[in-house]
């Protein structure tokens, strides 16, 4: 597995099972300030890499000069699919889980990833031993994405599914097309890691000496790419106006659609934070707590854009946000954590007796908070999953 590999899965599969990296993780964890945790699911052993000082996929950099590299056109926009977001209350809401279909075999089935109205699924299916395929569900139909398609990251309401290579090339899937993202002239690699309604694509790229930058590319001219930040940036969300979020060395940032840049807040009493993803007027990230046994407990916190309010999550983790702010949290199990302070817990498959009841995760959250998606672990296999709430 290569550097990128391991940190494409610390962005995109962070509750699913990965194999044992066999990198040196010594020097990621050091470079990238980030810490490993192990946790036990259903009785497998999976390595999550979450991150810690910068944005995850993202590293801490110094000292490198930032070199000219030509910028083409300013990537127009396609079309704009409408997502509508609901303001409904959590506890009114009921919620049924169902299973997604296998259209390939694999023990290792998760769902990682849901477009903001809830139609198009991502996710990966194989045996944990980077030969997983990507696939793409579509109102309940699957279509496994071409063998070159590795590691899918995000979908937008289109339909169109971005990813990265293990070898850290970039790559987006649109309607039966897979093509390849231009690496910037002077980069070595690079990681995707999330795509809009209107094709913009925001990712990252990387050198071999781990110098960072934040791009955007275009899903209409994905050969074409435009720097957002300066060295020492990443871009790791978008949402649908086109605001994207990721960092600036060690502080936690934001740029507008006409690419002006700003700071985010950073909770009282912390020294820095990172950005994971952002949806509608949110964003969510962590930043570092007390030390405990020689790590570092990461908090998760949420962002209002809006005001640029930062809060920190009253739980241990959080894998997604919606569009209307609702949390996609666990404590203990999957749970949705609305922004009034209400919340429900995501039901296990009533066909499966207690006794026989397997562990559950959840990856991505639609943009209304009535969608979610993600994984059962049973019968010493994982299965990907989808929760509609009503």
């Amino acid at each position: 597995m290569t550097m990128v590999d391991d940190q494409r899965i610390a962005a995109l599969l962070r509750a699913a099972p990965v194999p044992e990296p066999r990198v040196d993780l010594d020097r990621a964890i050091r470079d990238g300030k980030r810490r490993r945790r192990r946790r036990r699911i259903g009785g497998v052993v999976t390595v999550i890499v979450l991150a810690g000082f910068g944005a995850v996929g993202a590293v801490q950099v110094g000292g490198v000069a930032d070199e000219p590299a030509p910028v083409p056109p300013a990537i127009a926009a396609s079309a704009t699919a409408s997502v509508s977001v609901s303001t409904e209350p959590a506890r009114s809401l009921t919620c049924a889980v169902a299973l997604l279909p296998q259209p390939t075999p694999g023990s290792v089935a998760v769902a990682t990833g849901v477009d903001p109205t809830g139609r198009h699924i991502v996710g990966d299916i194989g045996t944990g031993n980077e030969d997983g395929r990507v696939v793409l569900w579509t109102d309940g139909r699957a279509t496994v994405l071409p063998a070159a398609a590795r590691h899918g990251a995000a979908v937008n309401a289109g339909g169109y599914v971005v990813g990265t290579n293990g070898d850290g090339t970039g790559w987006v899937y649109r309607g039966g097309t897979l093509r390849f993202l231009t690496t910037p002239p002077g980069y070595d690699a690079v990681l995707v890691y999330a795509v809009n309604g209107r094709g913009d694509i925001a990712g990252t790229a990387r050198k071999a000496d781990d110098t960072a930058r934040a791009v955007l590319w275009s899903v209409d001219r994905p050969q074409q790419y435009r720097f957002l930040g300066r060295v020492e940036s990443a871009a790791t969300g978008i949402t649908e106006d086109g605001t994207v979020v990721g960092t600036m060395g060690d502080l936690p940032y934001r740029w507008t659609t006409q690419g002006t840049g700003a700071e985010l807040a950073v909770p009282d009493g912390y020294p820095r934070a990172s950005v994971d993803s952002a949806h509608g007027n949110w964003a969510i990230g962590m930043v570092p707590g007390a030390a405990r046994g020689g790590s570092v407990q990461m908090l998760p916190v949420r962002w209002n854009l809006t005001t640029g309010a930062a809060s920190l999550v009253p739980y241990p983790s959080a894998s997604g946000i919606a569009g209307n702010g609702d949390l996609l949290v666990d404590d203990g199990g999957p749970v949705v954590a609305a922004a009034d302070g209400t919340s429900r817990r995501l039901p296990g498959r009533p066909e499966v007796r207690s006794t026989e009841a397997g562990t559950y995760t959840a990856n991505g959250i639609s943009d209304d908070g009535r969608t979610v998606v993600g994984a059962v672990y049973e019968n010493e296999s994982y299965r990907p999953l989808v929760w509609r709430c009503t």
